[in-house]
């Protein structure tokens, strides 16, 4: 759906002259990947709306989406796949959070617990798109920890501000970060063996 969509606005943009041919198949990639982003973001949004969680949702995406992209993990191999995967995670983190009511903050702490040491441990998870180089490892490993201890002001400031719901979505977001850098190293493992 959306390689049809990018293609045509790619063509369109070596025909007016803006970018080179030769590059085309960049932009292409990089539009799919913009309108894939965009319709997980409306959805969410959608979705966030019409169950009045739009602070929680705020709080999930603020939290997952920057740490997500330098601690690395598993990635979807088609855009259907990532945006079911993204939105039933998303749809998980509502549905625990309204079912926990009153374990939030313990099993918001317990995560934590469990996913901020190995985050730090395991960063960065290979990207799939080759190995990543030292100074980039440094880098990535540099910002993710400086993510992850915002995050962690966040949770605290959620928790003496009594935002349990908040908090849980913050570890939420921590941890599926942690789940999709698990899902990569298993994956990593089974092909070695």
């Amino acid at each position: 759906m959306f390689n049809s969509i990018s293609e045509e606005i790619s063509l369109r943009l070596v025909t007016d002259r803006l970018i080179p041919i030769d590059k085309m198949k960049y932009y292409t990639y990089g539009i799919e990947l913009v309108l894939n982003n965009l319709l997980i973001f409306l959805s969410i949004a959608v979705i966030s709306i019409l169950t009045d969680n739009i602070r929680i949702s705020f709080a999930y995406i603020l939290t997952y989406c920057p740490i997500r992209n330098y601690v690395g993990g598993y990635h979807c191999k088609t855009y259907t796949k990532c945006y079911f995967t993204t939105l039933i995670l998303y749809i998980l983190m509502l549905i625990f959070d309204t079912y926990l009511f009153d374990n939030r903050l313990i099993v918001s702490c317990i995560l934590l617990v469990i996913t901020i040491p190995m985050i730090l441990i395991l960063t960065p998870v290979d990207f799939g798109y080759g190995p990543i180089s030292d100074n980039d490892r440094k880098k990535y490993r540099k910002r993710s920890t400086v993510l992850i201890a915002l995050a962690l002001l966040s949770f605290i400031f959620s928790i003496v501000t009594h935002q349990p719901n908040v908090a849980f979505a913050i570890s939420w977001g921590m941890f599926v970060v942690f789940l999709l850098m698990m899902r990569s190293l298993f994956e990593k493992l089974s092909k070695v063996r």
